[in-house]
């Protein structure tokens, strides 16, 4: 008689536990019943161009229900970036906001370089993600002040993964580091060390010496003579290449017996010596890619987060500042964990919001013509590994230090 009563009493519980677990469900139902059915998302372009594929990609985007279920449309808003980051932030303000957009996707001006900052800040004071396609300086990963802006391109400073891997197949293990002072070099060396630090036990890397100078400089001389006979010759170089190359050179440091790698900015001074190691992003300046690929990216999380969780309208008053927009802060979170094979490769990110596994061709430069002599790439097959295909036999100087 125990035992039959037992056996009833438990059966009545696990029958309401099963009503209870199956009501949650049909209440999270319900309310995901209430979610936005067009979402719309804003544009700030480099140019008209842009701005009008950026337009077509979305309206492309309503045929791919791998991204799109049925039920749901996307709209866009597109406005062309000022150069004036203060009239941009007003253009977002009431071109964008005013039409409630879940998120932003922006390129660069034509001149200047304020005005995407401009866009991370108007954007992230409402929490309304924001991914750029151009912008690479450091202090777009700082989440502090960023709050929620994302890229499909590294940052600068993701120049030193590719730098220790090449160290390592070049078999150098002492080099003298060459910096400016501010955010992006900081970052740079940061990088280069930690990363350096964490390889394999039987591979040590050591920074002989670190010089760092302000930028805009008018000579390098006396830091050069500082360390032209110390024990690394090999030199890594974040910017200001004009001054450093033209003085390296009058005194002897750019031939075969010093080695020198640099940063892609550096790759952009017209006197580069011959024998120059340097990096270049694949895809950096395929605006289109970058922009279809942003697009399905933010695709990918608002149906992930559709699915799943209750989703509010987005902000459409910048003068309401009252409330804060939890939807745009989950949101975020939900586009950082997004991987996408993508026109640009293999699109994921960090927890910065930073581009990872991104793609570079490793140039030499050969009597002043940049040849691609390797490549930096991520591999489908050796998940978060990245391969170096490198033709040592095809670079100039082949350094033996």
């Amino acid at each position: 008689m125990a035992t039959s009563s037992y056996l009833l009493v438990l059966g009545i519980l696990m029958q309401t536990s099963l009503l209870t677990a199956d009501s949650r469900q049909h209440v999270a139902a319900d309310r995901r019943k209430n979610n936005p059915t067009i979402f719309n998302i804003g544009g700030v372009l480099s140019n008209r161009e842009s701005m009008m594929f950026f337009k077509q990609t979305i309206s492309n985007l309503n045929f791919h229900s791998q991204y799109v279920p049925k039920g749901i449309t996307y709209d866009s808003t597109a406005i062309i970036m000022d150069q004036n980051p203060i009239r941009t932030a007003l253009s977002v303000c009431n071109y964008l906001i005013n039409q409630s957009v879940y998120a932003v996707v922006v390129s660069h001006p034509l001149t200047g370089d304020l005005s995407p900052a401009a866009v991370s800040y108007t954007s992230g004071f409402y929490h309304i993600p924001v991914i750029g396609i151009s912008s690479r300086d450091s202090a777009f990963s700082d989440k502090n002040i960023h709050v929620s802006f994302l890229r499909t391109v590294p940052p600068y400073s993701h120049q030193a993964d590719v730098w220790v891997e090449l160290l390592k197949h070049l078999g150098y293990r002492k080099v003298i580091f060459i910096h400016s002072s501010d955010t992006d070099g900081r970052a740079l060396l940061g990088r280069f060390q930690s990363t350096s630090q964490s390889l394999e036990d039987d591979v040590e890397m050591k920074v002989e010496s670190v010089i760092e100078f302000e930028p805009g400089l008018d000579s390098f001389i006396d830091q050069l003579l500082e360390v032209k006979n110390a024990q690394s010759r090999v030199y890594i170089l974040e910017t200001d290449a004009k001054v450093i190359f033209q003085d390296a050179s009058l005194l002897n440091m750019t031939g075969k017996d010093y080695a020198w790698i640099v940063t892609e900015q550096a790759l952009e001074a017209r006197n580069v010596p011959t024998g120059i190691l340097g990096l270049k992003l694949v895809n950096a300046t395929s605006e289109e890619s970058h922009i279809k690929d942003s697009v399905y990216v933010l695709a990918s999380a608002l149906r992930q987060m559709n699915e799943a969780l209750t989703i509010k309208e987005a902000p459409k008053d910048c003068g309401n500042t009252g409330q804060i927009w939890e939807t745009g802060k989950i949101l975020f979170e939900f586009i950082k964990k997004q991987t996408v094979n993508g026109s640009t490769g293999n699109v994921a990110f960090d927890d910065n919001g930073d581009r990872i596994n991104a793609e570079y061709d490793i140039i030499n430069v050969q009597n002043q013509t940049q040849i691609s002599v390797g490549q930096y790439h991520y591999s489908n097959v050796r998940i978060n590994s990245k391969l170096m295909n490198f033709m040592y036999r095809q670079i100039v100087y082949k350094y033996h230090l």
